[in-house]
């Protein structure tokens, strides 16, 4: 879906105020991170922040953890990693190269509209980040076909 600059640029600005909002809890976000059940390997998550216009989520990874590939719809993205570090690997277009690149602590990361990416922790010890949409998340679409995990790297 192509997205009109003038209203893509609203909704980055929207995640951006509740990213800045919601990261200025970080310690209350870590502690309760910390204890949202998870499966070994795996991540948790849950939605800290809904303004209506964006929404926020908290996610906790597992050393070896990983999203697979995926997209997040119509809805531009941040990442902010509050502990830890992940590797993300991002697809420009469907035809394109993956783009390499860590995500350490205290880093932000754009994600717009409709790009592909996987999110990994190619750590030894848990990462903690905060994940900003506007529009609201509703939807992901996944790459099962085109599995790629940041951790190969």
């Amino acid at each position: 879906m192509e997205h009109s600059a003038p209203l893509y640029a609203r909704a980055e600005s929207e995640a951006a105020r509740l990213l800045e909002t919601v990261a200025a809890g970080a310690d209350r976000l870590v502690t309760r991170a910390r204890a949202l059940p998870r499966p070994p390997g795996g991540r948790a998550w849950a939605r800290v922040a809904d303004n209506g216009g964006a929404d926020a989520w908290l996610i906790v990874w597992s050393p070896g953890s990983a999203t697979g590939r995926h997209d997040h719809g119509d809805s531009c993205g941040l990442v902010r990693v509050l502990r830890g570090t992940l590797v993300e690997r991002a697809w420009p277009d469907a035809g394109g190269r993956a783009h390499i690149r860590r995500i350490g602590r205290g880093a932000t990361r754009r994600v717009p509209a409709n790009r592909s990416h996987d999110v990994a922790n190619a750590g030894h010890r848990v990462a903690i980040s905060l994940h900003v949409y506007a529009p609201r998340l509703s939807r992901m679409n996944f790459y099962p076909e085109q599995v790629t995990p940041a951790l190969a790297v």
